[in-house]
């Protein structure tokens, strides 16, 4: 069973579907996951299969939109700004930690993609995250960056915009497509995939990119132990090279776990065996460290 939800999050309206299993009974206390999208997606992309195979587990679910994203709040739209995305994932587990179907001592976070450099970073900061599954996501996002190319000249125009937005409030756009160029499969998922969803705009304000290269999400990874954490990467991605999850490991303490997928790319963790493989290490590792019931 689905239902949308709406909470609040530092006053701003968040929208989100609430999953609840089917073999579920009034009056378990059950333990949920939130799902924790990627770079300006939204709720209905991608996700919401996993999500089903965790209920399909015993878990209670949460797929939500960020603020200024989706059908969730805030103005201007299409602002990413990795901080309050952090700040909307503390108060989704507020948020469930309420719910009657949930365990508030028994939430944990999946995130792929800049998903998982959130939930990375939410977990480092927030010990309410008691278990995390962190899918083909960065560390460093300066560092992710500067693989590209004319990084110093890119990053004068995103200093100016930025300027210019304090200074006078416009705001610019850059399409999503065009930050992920070095990917031409990503690129392709993305002109393909767009017309499904019509609440998803593949496009970022170009001055919230100055706050993105200041995330660093392995900056406190080491304070996630003893809760459990996973990376799962794939060995080819041209989009976040697989040295992102091998230095987020390095600077982690156990219970942590590192596994790489063989011969994929970025976008196949969303399909086909690549799909099943993450949905397979998911599963296990949120049965072996936050168990359903």
């Amino acid at each position: 069973m689905e239902r949308r939800v709406q909470f609040y999050s530092e006053g701003i309206p968040v929208v989100g579907i609430l999953g609840i299993p089917d073999d579920y009974r009034p009056g378990e206390k059950r333990a949920a996951v939130i799902f924790c999208h990627g770079f300006t997606a939204v709720k209905e992309m991608w996700l919401p299969q996993n999500a089903a195979r965790l209920r399909a587990a015993g878990y209670v679910t949460l797929n939500f939109d960020y603020r200024y994203f989706g059908e969730s709040g805030g103005e201007p739209r299409c602002r990413l700004i990795p901080l309050a995305q952090v700040a909307d994932i503390r108060n989704a587990i507020t948020f469930m930690q309420q719910q009657p179907e949930v365990n508030p001592d028994r939430i944990g976070l999946y995130g792929t993609s800049f998903g998982c450099a959130n939930v990375v970073y939410t977990a480092g900061i927030d010990e309410r995250a008691r278990c995390v599954v962190a899918v083909v996501g960065p560390g460093d996002c300066e560092r992710q960056f500067r693989l590209g190319p004319n990084f110093d000249a890119f990053m004068d125009k995103v200093r100016r915009a930025k300027a210019e937005f304090v200074l006078t409030g416009k705001v610019s756009y850059m399409q999503t497509a065009r930050l992920m160029a070095r990917d031409p499969d990503v690129v392709a998922d993305i002109e393909k995939t767009q017309a499904q969803f019509p609440t998803w705009r593949p496009e970022v304000s170009f001055e919230s990119l100055a706050d993105i290269m200041e995330f660093k999400p392995e900056s406190v990874v080491d304070r996630i132990s003893p809760r459990a954490i996973m990376w799962i990467h794939t060995d080819k991605d041209k989009l976040v090279p697989l040295f992102e999850a091998q230095s987020m490991y390095a600077k982690a303490r156990q219970p942590k776990k590192l596994v790489v997928l063989e011969n994929m790319v970025h976008d196949d963790v969303y399909r086909g065996r690549g799909f099943e493989l993450v949905v397979q290490h998911t599963n296990a590792w949120f049965a072996e460290h936050l168990p359903a019931r």
